[in-house]
């Protein structure tokens, strides 16, 4: 008797207005090779399920075994209302989709198929075979650039961005439509020079519309409660500091200046 295909999701969060077009249902999965400083989901680098202590003492599961017809089951039972009135659909996020690559695909065929609208939410780390298939059932991409040194890259998330670049110019060349997003710390990606160089890139390449995401530390209690270390608890969220807002604003402004349609946040 053949294995059923299974995947780790950790949390489906629904009516959510920031994960691509109209309302969502957003499918967060388990495992993810890198290890950013600033990331807000600790609970998602390993693929196997966790757990933790509530507020209230009590022990919970992080991640649960799903079949890829049973998400979708879910989500047409519940959300598809939603989508029909709102030009939205289902996002897949993390973690990082390509470390279930196998388990994506199957869902996003099926919510393909079933003429539900898909995005994907990606730092595009992964084998381009891999993410080929899967960007065969994905309307929209929610493509995540770090920064635009590899070597200031590698020191920040833990992996180079080679390979995430190229997978990113392959599927600029399959004609699949992108929106870029932007971890956006002053400190570490927002100096003059980095904008500058993604702005250019992005316009070499047809890219016209980019989200900065403002840096907040809405995950930092799932390090302790995990028992990691969270390595940027000394640096205040971008809108608790009084320079927060010209910060944004002149990153912006930067990167209209190359014609780009800038969103700040989802």
């Amino acid at each position: 008797m053949a294995k059923k295909l299974k995947g780790t999701v950790f949390n489906i969060q629904r009516y959510s207005i920031h994960d691509g077009l109209g309302i969502r249902t957003v499918v967060f999965l388990k495992g993810c090779p890198l290890r950013c400083r600033w990331c807000c989901n600790p609970e998602s680098w390993s693929k196997l399920p966790e757990t933790w202590k509530n507020s209230n003492g009590e022990v919970e599961i992080l991640g649960r075994l799903f079949e890829p017809e049973e998400v979708l089951e879910e989500i047409k039972k519940k959300d598809r209302n939603y989508y029909r009135h709102s030009g939205g659909g289902v996002t897949l996020s993390g973690g990082e989709v390509l470390s279930q690559a196998e388990f994506s695909t199957k869902l996003l065929q099926l919510c393909y198929d079933s003429n539900i609208h898909t995005a994907i939410e990606t730092s595009g780390y992964g084998e381009w075979e891999k993410l080929k298939e899967m960007a065969k059932y994905t309307d929209l991409f929610l493509y995540d650039i770090k920064h635009m040194n590899p070597i200031t890259h590698g020191a920040l998330t833990g992996v180079s961005n080679v390979p995430i670049l190229q997978n990113l110019e392959s599927l600029i060349e399959m004609g699949k439509q992108i929106i870029i997003r932007v971890p956006f710390l002053p400190e570490y990606n927002g100096t003059e020079e980095n904008l500058m160089e993604m702005a250019q890139f992005m316009k070499e390449h047809g890219l016209q519309e980019i989200h900065l995401m403002p840096f907040h530390q809405l995950g930092k209690d799932k390090y302790q409660k995990l028992g990691k270390t969270y390595q940027l608890k000394e640096i205040l969220p971008l809108k608790l500091r009084e320079d927060g807002p010209e910060k944004i604003a002149d990153a912006k402004l930067l990167l209209e200046q190359f014609g780009l349609k800038v969103i700040i946040g989802g």
